[in-house]
């Protein structure tokens, strides 16, 4: 099992406040803490709050480039989307597509105020140099038009079938920075991701199945 499909089954991942109780009758002055989880097989951490909020939290170079890469492999798919709502004809295909579109963009945003709050170049919406060669589930040009040129029914079976392949990329990526990265911050993005585009997986091969 790897390393997302263990962070989708253990709600642990995501960061859990636990604030103090009273015991034995006495009174307990501590403020609220924060639960940090170490890597799958590891013990979580305890950290304050404030420690937690503040844009420090050590990285390496697996998470920076996961979030560099993840940028233009996100837009990509909200590109895709973008044309489900010109083409497709299954309302399912297209309302499906709509929902990750939004996601997917809002996301974008959280990737780069990552890169911001750590004083790191904004990432490129596209693409480019060694990035282009790493990112798994990527469509090419040529999909890419392919992709804009189907239409109707045909359309609905092309994005159904690419999107399920770009968003196993996306698990592959993810799958990487929990397993090497350090950032906090960032190891929980990428298991929400995990989670939430395995759930679209699974939705999108139970659409396919109807077209």
């Amino acid at each position: 099992m790897t390393l997302v499909r263990r962070a989708v089954a253990t709600v642990g991942v995501v960061l859990t406040l636990t604030v103090a109780a009273a015991c034995s009758g006495e009174e307990k002055k501590d403020g609220p803490v924060v639960n940090v989880p170490g890597k799958v097989g590891e013990s979580s951490r305890t950290v304050d709050p404030d420690d937690l909020e503040a844009p420090q939290d050590e990285y390496n170079e697996v998470d920076r480039e996961f979030v560099e890469m993840m940028v233009p492999h996100h837009q990509q798919a909200v590109e895709m989307a973008a044309l489900a709502a010109k083409h497709a004809k299954d309302p399912a295909v297209a309302g499906f597509a709509q929902r990750i579109g939004d996601t997917q963009k809002g996301e974008i945003d959280v990737l780069q105020g990552w890169l911001e709050t750590r004083d790191l170049p904004k990432a490129s919406l596209t693409a480019t140099g060694d990035h282009a060669t790493h990112m798994e589930g990527m469509l090419t040009p040529e999909q890419m038009d392919e992709l804009a040129a189907a239409r109707g029914a045909a359309f609905d079976r092309l994005f159904v079938r690419r999107m399920i392949a770009h968003h196993e990329g996306a698990l592959a990526m993810a799958d990487q920075a929990l397993s090497d990265g350090i950032d906090t911050t960032n190891r929980g993005f990428a298991a929400d991701v995990a989670a939430s585009q395995s759930a679209e997986i699974t939705r999108l091969q139970q659409i396919q199945q109807t077209l």
